[in-house]
């Protein structure tokens, strides 16, 4: 753990820096969000019971731009307070990122973030953190942050970690990109197996046309158990893909491949497994309205010691109806195929979760919501209830006005 810490507070160090040679004002900002909800079974314990709670959250933010690059600091500090035996929760994230630009070919990205959460379907499943901006046409779709064998447990889920990227313009229409990301799970109450990883990838783009990019991606990654050897694997996972803007609002990501997996077993021996691997994204853009839909399937490590099947998929819509009023959907779906060689146990868990956000800006600081949602496993070892909620809150802007 202290490796890791070491690696984040170097890697927000690095974005630091960046900010002393700023050509804008850094626009800051702080959101403090005051609210309460009712929820049907908001952990998704397979004896779950309804709950209402008050919930206050701190959100800052940092972004700073230059002719060089920019730099983005934020994250949110949570406390829920439930009426029942659920008692008290806080989750928290930090995250950093800079990109830099070295010469006219050369650009440098580096990242880090550390999340700690126990609501696996409000902080992690559903409800992604944070508001990345987009880049390029649209990137490809991930696995979940927390994989869904430990969802519904009584587990805090803590990670870390950082990454550093590096692209070079080859010329006017190729391009080579590689880096390396280190990340630790760290998972409490025994429910599951601690991990690391590592991984490096390098890539390819060449252009076609202006509208149609080919790429080719290979990632090598390494897990490691901490305090067993079982389950300890290496997975190599080589991709081809396609990047399409259908037109000036449409774009298409694709790409496919497959995934090698070693893995160390308890006996001394190892396994090897291939399946496929891939993945698809379609995005609608225009000013006041996105749709997005996404899906994909990769080799992943779980908390149970071992790497298994991991497919996602989701869709996201957002329109701004008026000047003052927002509405927002989300829906994903999680399956983690417990399959791979080397886990104690097969097991299949299934994660589906939908939810609606209705904003209005009362004036251009405070911002009113009500989101009502609903999230549901399905799991083969154990039946589990579904989760209905609704929450309203208040949402106050310092610093830079919305």
């Amino acid at each position: 753990m202290r490796k890791f810490a070491s690696s984040l507070a170097v890697a927000v160090m690095a974005c630091l820096p960046q900010m002393a040679f700023a050509q804008s004002d850094p626009q800051v900002s702080v959101d403090v969000s005051v609210g309460g909800g009712v929820a049907t079974n908001p952990f998704l314990y397979s004896d779950g019971d309804t709950a209402a709670s008050v919930t206050v959250s701190l959100s800052p933010s940092l972004f700073v731009e230059d002719e060089l690059g920019q730099t983005r600091i934020g994250g949110d500090l949570r406390l829920t307070q439930y009426f029942s035996d659920y008692g008290s929760d806080v989750s928290g994230r930090l995250e950093a990122s800079t990109t830099r630009r070295l010469d006219e070919r050369t650009d440098v990205r580096v990242d880090a973030y550390a999340r700690t959460v126990r609501s696996a379907a409000r902080d992690s499943l559903l409800f992604v953190s944070g508001s990345p901006e987009p880049s390029g046409p649209l990137l490809p779709p991930g696995p979940p942050i927390i994989d869904t064998t430990i969802a519904g447990t009584r587990a805090r889920v803590t990670s870390i970690g950082t990454s550093f990227g590096l692209s070079y313009l080859i010329d006017e229409v190729s391009s080579l990109n590689t880096g390396i990301t280190l990340n630790g799970t760290y998972i409490g109450n025994g429910i599951g197996f601690d991990y690391r990883s590592a991984t490096a990838h390098i890539g390819y783009q060449r252009k076609l046309s202006p509208r149609t990019t080919v790429t080719l991606d290979t990632q090598l990654t390494a897990v490691d158990y901490l305090g067993r050897r079982t389950g300890d694997s290496f997975i190599m996972s080589p991709r081809a893909g396609l990047r399409q803007q259908l037109s000036d609002r449409l774009s298409l990501v694709v790409d496919a491949g497959i995934s090698y997996v070693r893995t160390k077993l308890g006996n001394g021996s190892r396994s090897d497994l291939v399946s496929f691997a891939g993945s698809i994204g379609l995005c609608d853009r225009s000013p006041n309205r996105s749709l997005c839909v996404s899906a994909g399937r990769s080799a992943q490590p779980t908390a149970l010691g071992g790497v298994s099947t991991v497919t996602t998929a989701s869709v996201n819509y957002d329109a701004r109806l008026s000047r003052v009023d927002r509405i927002s959907l989300a829906g994903r779906y999680g399956r983690t195929n417990e399959d791979g060689v080397g886990l104690p146990s097969e097991r299949l868990t299934d994660f589906l979760g939908a939810s609606a956000t209705y904003s209005r800006d009362i004036n251009d600081r405070v911002a009113f919501t009500v989101t009502p949602g609903y999230s549901k496993i399905f799991d083969d070892v154990q039946p589990r209830s579904a989760n209905y909620s609704l929450m309203v809150g208040l949402t106050i802007r310092f610093g830079k006005p919305r």
